[in-house]
């Protein structure tokens, strides 16, 4: 935890991870971050432990509630009632910040859409996480991370390696916490914005758009080389095999990364005990490697494997 965000309060009507786990980050940079729940129901995923869909069952506790809420304090409000917006709108006039992943219906029906908040507080830093984004016919459209972020953004077949045919399946909340920074990114670029020029903005961000903004290095080259598909590698390897996993004898994995390959091939034949490697014709240049790529990787692999990682 850090000071950075000391005396910036926030509002937080959110639920799930996406958005939370932005709270979370700020909360991590010393943000006074209040979290806003139903006092009966609470955030749904307070009951995905007792529900026995996650390892380790109740007795793990929700260890996904605790992720992205770390850090925070809550209160129970029912924001349908007139009891409990009375209470919002006094925690909104001494916020800097308001955080919500309600949709766009629902923020309108219990009135804490950006007019509503900013009735209350004209400068306050508006944040809305979305699935699909702010615009269009599926603004009003939920969604999770598998499904906007990696499914639906192309993150699951991108990291596809070539001896696969199907996607791959994701990890938990993993678009959830990057989207999560990235909000906590536009929330400091607002909040220095409004200090330095008097504007508070408005921030949108999407699970969707953050999947395809972690893919544009792949979309770039895609255009630049003039193909409908990203270049897949066998193993997880590019062309280059002085960058990936070779496994080594105590079964573990040591991940090469030796980018400038010209320059390190020398060396690393050299610790290797392989000095015969190094004027080989098939592996004297970048070039040759990459033609000869599988001979290569055969060679490493059978230095690795008689090692020990250690």
């Amino acid at each position: 935890m850090t000071e950075t965000m000391r005396g910036i309060r926030v509002v937080e009507v959110a639920s799930w991870t996406f958005v939370p786990a932005a709270g979370a980050v700020l909360a991590d940079w010393g943000a006074d971050v209040i979290k806003i729940e139903h006092p009966v129901t609470g955030d749904p995923q307070r009951g995905l432990a007792a529900l026995g869909v996650m390892p380790g069952g109740a007795s793990a506790g929700d260890f996904m509630m605790q992720v992205p809420n770390r850090g925070k304090r809550s209160v129970g409000l029912d924001l349908a009632s007139e009891a409990g917006r009375e209470i919002l709108r006094r925690l909104v006039a001494s916020a800097d910040v308001f955080l919500t992943n309600m949709l766009p219906s629902v923020r309108t029906k219990l009135r804490i859409d950006v007019d509503d908040i900013r009735a209350d507080n004209p400068a306050i830093v508006y944040v809305r996480g979305h699935g699909q984004g702010a615009h269009g016919p599926e603004a009003d459209k939920a969604a999770f991370d598998g499904t906007a972020y990696w499914a639906r953004a192309g993150m699951a077949d991108t990291l596809r390696p070539a001896e696969l045919t199907d996607p791959l399946g994701a990890r938990p909340a993993i678009g959830d916490v990057m989207g999560g920074l990235t909000i906590a990114g536009g929330i400091a670029a607002a909040l220095f914005e409004r200090e330095r020029r008097g504007v508070a903005r408005v921030v949108d961000v999407s699970l969707l758009n953050t999947g395809m903004w972690q893919l544009q290095a792949d979309v770039a080259m895609t255009g630049a080389l003039g193909i409908d598909d990203v270049i897949r590698f066998g193993g997880g390897r590019g062309g280059n095999p002085l960058v990936g996993n070779y496994p080594t004898k105590d079964g573990r994995f040591l991940f090469l990364n030796l980018m400038q390959a010209d320059r390190f091939w020398p060396d690393l034949c050299t610790h290797l005990g392989r000095t015969d490697l190094i004027d080989d014709p098939r592996f004297a240049n970048a070039a040759v490697r990459a033609e000869h790529a599988a001979e290569c990787v055969e060679e490493l692999g059978a230095i690795f494997t008689s090692r020990t990682l250690d």
